[in-house]
């Protein structure tokens, strides 16, 4: 099963940065944002920067709630732990 998961980051509610990716056995990045993902990550500015880095924690930040959710929390349970200090080019 693939899911797909999309990272919004937003200063208030102006969106500065998106992407996205395709989780399954591996994390791809997807080259158009999915319309309907499953599940959509909204960080700040600084969470984003570090999550690009890979030296965010997401699940450490979703259990904080800094990195705020919304979607389908079965997808979510699936995708954590191999978003797990994600690196994005």
């Amino acid at each position: 099963m693939t899911d797909t998961v999309r990272f919004v980051v937003a200063k208030g509610k102006t969106t500065l940065d998106s992407w996205a990716v395709a989780v399954d056995d591996s994390v791809t990045a997807l080259s158009e944002l999915p319309t309907e993902p499953d599940v959509v990550f909204t960080l700040t500015e600084t969470d984003g920067a570090a999550l690009r880095e890979g030296t965010y924690d997401l699940s450490v930040g979703f259990m904080r709630g800094t990195a705020k959710m919304a979607g389908d929390f079965g997808a979510l349970l699936r995708v954590l732990p191999r978003l797990r200090a994600l690196q994005v080019s």
